[in-house]
């Protein structure tokens, strides 16, 4: 596709910069938010960089654990390897990729520790970060369009152009699932952000959102073509981690009206 543009003469990942964009454009969104709800910006930019701690974290931990296979053969000839340097080099690339949903939940976590340790609002954070993180993601898919990675299958309906397969670049004519993606998630961010200024679930928008992404991201999953997420039976990773997210966000729901009910 696109992974590189030209910028004054510097090559620059195209990927990186529609994330930075996507950044300042669901932090802008965010802070309004925050501003209004009347919640201390601090406590929003520190515990966001605290999720950006997770997210990374998570991202790779879960796309390492997409490619033991590949960690265990590295680890089991490490004496074909001319010395530890080489070794590691090849061990630190095979983790060098992200996971979605491991950058999601190590986000989350990482922000909900620290703003419980600092005793901050979680559950008006959590409604702006219900806002922040479909917008974000949504810049993220255009990337990864631009970047050729999580492609679709092959299509006759799809886009020709250049993607990356298991180390490989290969040219074939995709599915744009990355795109239709985006365009999900931007409808998505539209709603949670009509039912934030609406006070609609407030306090409890981000397991809107939460369940809401798990039935989208389980359903496009069909779509993708890149094998190197992982699978475990008929369904990828990402489709066994919707369908956990589903049934643990739903009890969680359940249970809580239950003792809402019980205080009345």
């Amino acid at each position: 596709m696109l992974p590189y543009i030209e910028i004054l003469g510097a090559s620059i990942p195209t990927y990186g910069l529609i994330s930075v964009l996507g950044v300042l454009a669901a932090g802008l969104v965010s802070l309004s938010i925050i501003k209004k709800r009347n919640v201390d910006v601090y406590s929003f930019l520190t515990t966001a960089i605290a999720a950006a701690a997770g997210l990374f974290v998570g991202a790779h931990l879960l796309y390492s654990l997409t490619r033991t296979e590949d960690m265990v053969y590295i680890i089991s000839h490490y004496g074909d390897y001319d010395g530890f340097w080489d070794f590691a080099r090849d061990l630190l690339q095979t983790m060098s990729g992200m996971v979605f949903y491991g950058g999601l939940y190590g986000g989350l976590l990482g922000g909900f520790i620290f703003a419980k340790a600092k005793r901050y609002p979680v559950g008006e954070l959590g409604d702006a970060f219900s806002v922040f993180i479909p917008l974000f993601h949504t810049f993220g898919r255009v990337g990864c369009f631009f970047a050729g990675c999580c492609y679709g299958v092959e299509s006759e309906f799809g886009i020709a152009g250049r993607v990356y397969a298991v180390g490989l670049r290969e040219s074939a004519k995709r599915f744009p699932v990355q795109l239709l993606e985006a365009a999900c998630l931007l409808l998505l961010f539209a709603v949670m952000l009509i039912l934030c200024k609406k006070e609609k679930a407030r306090g409890k928008l981000i397991f809107v959102y939460l369940i809401t992404y798990a039935v989208l991201r389980f359903a496009l999953e069909f779509l993708r073509g890149d094998e190197i997420r992982g699978r475990f039976l008929m369904f990828s990773t990402s489709q066994w981690i919707s369908i956990l997210t589903i049934l643990w966000v739903s009890l969680y729901l359940v249970v809580d009206h239950i003792k809402l009910r019980k205080t009345e």
